[in-house]
Protein backbone atom coordinates (compact mmCIF):
# COMPACT_ATOMS: atom_id res chain seq x y z
CA UNK A 1 0.00 0.00 0.00
CA UNK A 2 2.76 2.35 1.16
CA UNK A 3 4.70 1.53 -2.22
CA UNK A 4 1.31 2.38 -4.06
CA UNK A 5 1.21 5.55 -2.45
CA UNK A 6 4.99 6.49 -2.91
CA UNK A 7 4.37 5.55 -6.61
CA UNK A 8 1.58 7.93 -6.99
CA UNK A 9 3.06 10.51 -5.83
CA UNK A 10 6.34 9.91 -7.79
CA UNK A 11 4.13 9.88 -10.78
CA UNK A 12 2.16 13.26 -9.89
CA UNK A 13 5.78 14.58 -9.09
CA UNK A 14 7.59 14.00 -12.43
CA UNK A 15 3.99 15.23 -14.26
CA UNK A 16 4.19 18.50 -12.66
CA UNK A 17 7.56 18.89 -13.48
CA UNK A 18 7.01 17.87 -17.27
CA UNK A 19 4.20 20.03 -17.53
CA UNK A 20 5.87 22.83 -16.61
CA UNK A 21 9.26 22.27 -18.41
CA UNK A 22 6.39 22.49 -21.50
CA UNK A 23 4.58 25.22 -20.93
CA UNK A 24 7.99 27.16 -20.27
CA UNK A 25 8.98 25.90 -23.24
CA UNK A 26 5.80 26.45 -25.48
CA UNK A 27 5.93 30.16 -23.66
CA UNK A 28 9.65 30.34 -25.38
CA UNK A 29 8.47 28.92 -28.85
CA UNK A 30 4.90 31.88 -28.44
CA UNK A 31 7.21 34.97 -28.13
CA UNK A 32 9.57 33.29 -30.90
CA UNK A 33 6.40 33.31 -33.14
CA UNK A 34 5.40 36.61 -31.78
CA UNK A 35 8.97 38.36 -32.80
CA UNK A 36 9.02 36.96 -36.23
CA UNK A 37 5.35 37.74 -36.86
CA UNK A 38 7.01 41.79 -35.84
CA UNK A 39 10.20 41.63 -38.08
CA UNK A 40 8.31 40.83 -40.77
CA UNK A 41 6.17 44.26 -40.47
CA UNK A 42 9.78 45.97 -40.41
CA UNK A 43 11.75 47.98 -43.14
CA UNK A 44 15.39 47.76 -43.25
CA UNK A 45 15.36 45.46 -40.61
CA UNK A 46 19.31 43.92 -41.57
CA UNK A 47 21.83 44.01 -40.59
CA UNK A 48 20.54 45.66 -37.13
CA UNK A 49 18.14 42.23 -36.82
CA UNK A 50 20.28 39.60 -38.37
CA UNK A 51 20.54 37.45 -35.40
CA UNK A 52 16.62 37.14 -35.35
CA UNK A 53 17.26 33.89 -37.32
CA UNK A 54 13.69 32.08 -38.22
CA UNK A 55 14.51 28.64 -37.77
CA UNK A 56 15.94 28.33 -34.32
CA UNK A 57 13.38 28.99 -31.48
CA UNK A 58 15.65 28.14 -28.64
CA UNK A 59 18.12 30.93 -30.17
CA UNK A 60 15.56 33.75 -29.39
CA UNK A 61 17.68 35.13 -25.50
CA UNK A 62 20.65 35.51 -27.45
CA UNK A 63 19.06 37.72 -30.21
CA UNK A 64 19.48 41.51 -30.54
CA UNK A 65 17.53 43.70 -28.31
CA UNK A 66 16.31 40.47 -26.39
CA UNK A 67 17.05 39.67 -23.03
CA UNK A 68 15.01 36.83 -21.21
CA UNK A 69 14.40 36.03 -17.65
CA UNK A 70 12.93 32.19 -16.85
CA UNK A 71 13.07 31.43 -20.78
CA UNK A 72 11.03 34.30 -21.43
CA UNK A 73 11.39 37.42 -23.07
CA UNK A 74 11.32 40.54 -20.78
CA UNK A 75 13.02 43.00 -22.93
CA UNK A 76 12.56 44.08 -26.14
CA UNK A 77 14.71 47.04 -26.96
CA UNK A 78 15.21 48.52 -30.73
CA UNK A 79 16.04 52.09 -30.05
CA UNK A 80 17.86 53.77 -32.60
CA UNK A 81 18.08 51.04 -35.26
CA UNK A 82 17.11 53.22 -37.91
CA UNK A 83 13.92 50.45 -38.74
CA UNK A 84 10.58 51.52 -40.76
CA UNK A 85 7.44 49.79 -41.44
CA UNK A 86 4.61 49.06 -38.96
CA UNK A 87 4.43 47.78 -35.37
CA UNK A 88 2.11 44.74 -34.90
CA UNK A 89 -0.42 44.44 -32.86
CA UNK A 90 1.51 40.95 -32.55
CA UNK A 91 3.73 43.10 -29.99
CA UNK A 92 0.87 42.35 -27.31
CA UNK A 93 1.30 38.61 -26.50
CA UNK A 94 4.63 39.07 -25.52
CA UNK A 95 2.88 38.98 -22.44
CA UNK A 96 5.95 38.78 -19.83
CA UNK A 97 7.49 42.15 -21.27
CA UNK A 98 8.39 44.30 -17.98
CA UNK A 99 10.23 46.62 -20.91
CA UNK A 100 9.58 47.38 -24.25
CA UNK A 101 11.52 50.52 -26.53
CA UNK A 102 10.72 51.18 -30.17
CA UNK A 103 12.57 55.09 -30.15
CA UNK A 104 14.15 56.33 -32.31
CA UNK A 105 13.46 54.72 -35.44
CA UNK A 106 10.64 55.57 -38.35
CA UNK A 107 7.58 53.30 -37.52
CA UNK A 108 4.64 54.80 -39.17
CA UNK A 109 0.61 54.05 -38.80
CA UNK A 110 -1.02 53.36 -35.70
CA UNK A 111 0.26 51.84 -32.82
CA UNK A 112 -1.65 50.17 -29.33
CA UNK A 113 -0.45 48.57 -26.65
CA UNK A 114 -2.08 46.02 -24.28
CA UNK A 115 -2.66 42.99 -22.05
CA UNK A 116 1.27 43.27 -20.49
CA UNK A 117 0.19 43.61 -17.17
CA UNK A 118 3.70 43.11 -16.34
CA UNK A 119 5.28 46.40 -17.89
CA UNK A 120 6.79 49.00 -16.45
CA UNK A 121 8.42 51.11 -19.26
CA UNK A 122 7.21 51.82 -22.61
CA UNK A 123 9.43 54.10 -25.06
CA UNK A 124 7.65 54.51 -28.56
CA UNK A 125 9.58 58.40 -28.99
CA UNK A 126 11.20 59.39 -32.00
CA UNK A 127 8.96 57.93 -34.72
CA UNK A 128 6.15 58.64 -36.92
CA UNK A 129 3.28 57.09 -35.00
CA UNK A 130 -0.16 58.69 -36.19
CA UNK A 131 -3.57 58.12 -34.84
CA UNK A 132 -4.39 58.55 -31.28
CA UNK A 133 -3.43 56.64 -27.89
CA UNK A 134 -7.13 56.14 -26.81
CA UNK A 135 -5.50 52.14 -25.30
CA UNK A 136 -6.80 50.14 -22.72
CA UNK A 137 -4.63 51.41 -19.88
CA UNK A 138 -6.10 49.15 -17.48
CA UNK A 139 -4.34 46.35 -18.97
CA UNK A 140 -0.98 47.90 -18.30
CA UNK A 141 -1.28 48.02 -14.65
CA UNK A 142 2.00 48.61 -14.14
CA UNK A 143 3.01 50.78 -16.41
CA UNK A 144 5.33 53.67 -14.50
CA UNK A 145 7.09 55.28 -17.68
CA UNK A 146 4.97 56.04 -20.87
CA UNK A 147 6.95 58.01 -23.46
CA UNK A 148 5.75 59.18 -26.78
CA UNK A 149 7.79 61.97 -27.24
CA UNK A 150 8.18 62.93 -31.00
CA UNK A 151 5.50 61.26 -33.48
CA UNK A 152 2.21 62.38 -35.10
CA UNK A 153 -0.15 61.62 -32.85
CA UNK A 154 -3.47 63.96 -33.54
CA UNK A 155 -6.32 63.36 -30.94
CA UNK A 156 -7.18 64.51 -27.40
CA UNK A 157 -4.97 64.14 -25.11
CA UNK A 158 -5.76 60.16 -23.71
CA UNK A 159 -7.84 60.03 -20.84
CA UNK A 160 -7.08 56.35 -19.95
CA UNK A 161 -3.66 57.28 -18.68
CA UNK A 162 -5.39 57.98 -15.40
CA UNK A 163 -5.78 54.29 -14.67
CA UNK A 164 -2.28 53.67 -14.26
CA UNK A 165 -1.60 54.07 -11.02
CA UNK A 166 2.09 53.32 -11.08
CA UNK A 167 2.80 56.14 -13.62
CA UNK A 168 5.37 58.22 -12.90
CA UNK A 169 7.08 59.63 -16.11
CA UNK A 170 4.34 60.80 -18.82
CA UNK A 171 5.87 62.35 -22.10
CA UNK A 172 3.09 63.19 -24.76
CA UNK A 173 5.00 66.07 -26.52
CA UNK A 174 6.32 67.08 -29.47
CA UNK A 175 2.80 65.46 -31.19
CA UNK A 176 -0.62 67.46 -32.34
CA UNK A 177 -2.64 66.77 -29.66
CA UNK A 178 -5.32 69.23 -29.41
CA UNK A 179 -7.85 70.34 -27.20
CA UNK A 180 -7.45 71.09 -23.35
CA UNK A 181 -5.42 69.74 -20.91
CA UNK A 182 -7.96 67.20 -19.28
CA UNK A 183 -8.35 68.90 -15.24
CA UNK A 184 -8.23 65.04 -14.08
CA UNK A 185 -4.81 65.03 -15.29
CA UNK A 186 -4.19 66.77 -11.77
CA UNK A 187 -5.15 62.44 -10.53
CA UNK A 188 -1.77 61.38 -11.64
CA UNK A 189 -0.33 62.14 -7.70
CA UNK A 190 2.86 59.83 -8.52
CA UNK A 191 3.71 61.76 -11.54
CA UNK A 192 7.60 62.94 -11.22
CA UNK A 193 7.83 64.08 -14.88
CA UNK A 194 5.18 65.61 -17.22
CA UNK A 195 5.46 66.74 -20.65
CA UNK A 196 2.42 68.13 -22.77
CA UNK A 197 4.55 70.66 -24.97
CA UNK A 198 4.95 71.12 -28.32
CA UNK A 199 1.38 70.29 -29.38
CA UNK A 200 -1.41 72.10 -30.36
CA UNK A 201 -3.28 72.08 -26.74
CA UNK A 202 -5.47 75.20 -26.05
CA UNK A 203 -7.93 76.60 -23.37
CA UNK A 204 -6.58 77.40 -19.51
CA UNK A 205 -4.22 75.39 -17.45
CA UNK A 206 -6.12 73.82 -14.95
CA UNK A 207 -4.64 75.03 -11.47
CA UNK A 208 -5.73 70.79 -10.70
CA UNK A 209 -2.18 70.11 -11.87
CA UNK A 210 -1.14 71.74 -8.76
CA UNK A 211 -2.13 69.02 -7.10
CA UNK A 212 0.88 66.75 -8.76
CA UNK A 213 3.32 67.84 -5.97
CA UNK A 214 5.54 64.90 -6.77
CA UNK A 215 6.60 66.55 -9.85
CA UNK A 216 10.56 67.35 -10.09
CA UNK A 217 9.51 68.63 -14.34
CA UNK A 218 6.56 70.04 -15.73
CA UNK A 219 7.11 70.81 -19.69
CA UNK A 220 4.13 72.85 -21.40
CA UNK A 221 5.16 75.37 -23.42
CA UNK A 222 5.91 75.64 -27.48
CA UNK A 223 2.92 75.59 -30.12
CA UNK A 224 0.42 75.74 -27.44
CA UNK A 225 -1.72 78.10 -27.25
CA UNK A 226 -2.82 79.17 -23.75
CA UNK A 227 -5.89 81.38 -22.39
CA UNK A 228 -5.32 83.01 -19.09
CA UNK A 229 -2.03 82.63 -16.96
CA UNK A 230 0.16 80.70 -14.42
CA UNK A 231 -1.82 78.68 -12.62
CA UNK A 232 -1.41 79.82 -8.77
CA UNK A 233 -1.64 76.78 -7.34
CA UNK A 234 1.75 76.14 -9.10
CA UNK A 235 2.91 77.04 -6.31
CA UNK A 236 2.11 73.93 -4.20
CA UNK A 237 4.71 72.08 -6.43
CA UNK A 238 7.41 72.33 -4.04
CA UNK A 239 9.62 69.67 -5.56
CA UNK A 240 10.14 70.96 -8.76
CA UNK A 241 13.23 71.19 -10.08
CA UNK A 242 12.38 72.68 -13.88
CA UNK A 243 9.26 74.35 -14.92
CA UNK A 244 8.88 75.34 -19.02
CA UNK A 245 6.25 77.09 -19.32
CA UNK A 246 7.79 79.51 -22.62
CA UNK A 247 5.99 80.25 -25.86
CA UNK A 248 2.45 79.41 -25.07
CA UNK A 249 0.50 82.44 -25.34
CA UNK A 250 0.58 83.12 -20.94
CA UNK A 251 -0.65 86.14 -19.76
CA UNK A 252 -1.42 88.25 -16.63
CA UNK A 253 1.16 88.23 -13.98
CA UNK A 254 3.45 85.94 -12.66
CA UNK A 255 2.10 84.52 -9.54
CA UNK A 256 3.79 85.11 -6.33
CA UNK A 257 3.34 81.79 -5.14
CA UNK A 258 5.90 80.37 -7.56
CA UNK A 259 8.63 81.69 -4.88
CA UNK A 260 7.65 78.67 -2.72
CA UNK A 261 9.26 76.59 -5.25
CA UNK A 262 12.91 76.44 -3.34
CA UNK A 263 14.37 73.50 -5.21
CA UNK A 264 13.77 75.05 -8.84
CA UNK A 265 16.86 75.52 -10.81
CA UNK A 266 15.25 75.83 -14.24
CA UNK A 267 11.93 78.71 -14.86
CA UNK A 268 11.65 79.17 -18.15
CA UNK A 269 8.41 81.77 -19.17
CA UNK A 270 10.00 83.70 -21.95
CA UNK A 271 8.48 84.75 -25.14
CA UNK A 272 4.77 84.91 -23.68
CA UNK A 273 2.41 87.75 -22.69
CA UNK A 274 3.11 88.05 -18.47
CA UNK A 275 2.78 91.56 -17.50
CA UNK A 276 3.08 93.57 -13.88
CA UNK A 277 6.05 93.21 -12.00
CA UNK A 278 8.93 90.67 -11.01
CA UNK A 279 7.61 89.19 -7.50
CA UNK A 280 10.16 89.73 -4.66
CA UNK A 281 9.19 86.47 -3.98
CA UNK A 282 11.51 84.84 -6.66
CA UNK A 283 14.43 86.09 -4.94
CA UNK A 284 13.27 83.01 -2.28
CA UNK A 285 14.73 80.46 -5.35
CA UNK A 286 17.68 80.26 -3.36
CA UNK A 287 18.70 77.21 -5.74
CA UNK A 288 17.96 78.20 -9.22
CA UNK A 289 20.55 78.63 -11.89
CA UNK A 290 18.35 79.76 -15.00
CA UNK A 291 15.59 82.36 -15.34
CA UNK A 292 14.13 83.04 -18.18
CA UNK A 293 11.59 85.81 -18.73
CA UNK A 294 12.65 87.20 -21.73
CA UNK A 295 10.22 88.39 -24.50
CA UNK A 296 7.17 89.59 -22.05
CA UNK A 297 5.77 93.10 -21.01
CA UNK A 298 7.02 93.03 -17.86
CA UNK A 299 7.31 96.22 -16.05
CA UNK A 300 9.01 97.81 -12.71
CA UNK A 301 12.47 97.03 -11.51
CA UNK A 302 14.33 93.61 -10.55
CA UNK A 303 13.39 92.57 -6.92
CA UNK A 304 16.24 93.61 -4.83
CA UNK A 305 15.42 89.97 -3.28
CA UNK A 306 17.61 88.65 -6.39
CA UNK A 307 20.63 89.35 -4.36
CA UNK A 308 19.93 86.43 -2.44
CA UNK A 309 19.38 84.08 -5.88
CA UNK A 310 23.85 82.99 -5.38
CA UNK A 311 23.25 80.10 -7.59
CA UNK A 312 21.62 81.73 -10.53
CA UNK A 313 24.40 81.45 -13.79
CA UNK A 314 21.73 82.55 -16.08
CA UNK A 315 18.97 85.57 -16.23
CA UNK A 316 16.99 86.47 -19.43
CA UNK A 317 15.28 89.94 -19.30
CA UNK A 318 15.24 91.28 -22.77
CA UNK A 319 12.08 93.06 -24.30
CA UNK A 320 10.05 93.74 -21.26
CA UNK A 321 9.70 96.84 -19.97
CA UNK A 322 12.17 97.10 -16.98
CA UNK A 323 13.73 100.05 -15.24
CA UNK A 324 15.78 101.16 -12.74
CA UNK A 325 19.28 99.65 -11.77
CA UNK A 326 20.70 96.37 -12.67
CA UNK A 327 21.39 93.79 -10.21
CA UNK A 328 24.48 91.49 -10.14
CA UNK A 329 23.33 88.57 -9.02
Amino acid sequence: MVVCILLSLFSLFTSAISSSIFVSAFSLVNDFHVLVSLKQGFLSPEPALTSWNSSNPSSVCSWAGIFCSQDRVVTLDLTDLDLGGSVSAQVSRLDMLTYLSLAGNSFRGGIEIANLSSLQSLKISHNQFTGGLDWNYSSLSNLQVFDAYDNNFTALLPLGVLTLEKLKYLDLSGNYFYGKIPENYGKLVGLEYLSLGGNDLRGEIPGELGNLTNLRVIFLGYYNVFEGGIPKEFGKLVNLVYMNLASCGLDGPIPHELGNLKLLKHLHLNYNLLSGSIPKQLGNLTNLKKLDLAYNVITGEIPYSFINLTQLKLLYLLNNKLHGSILTV
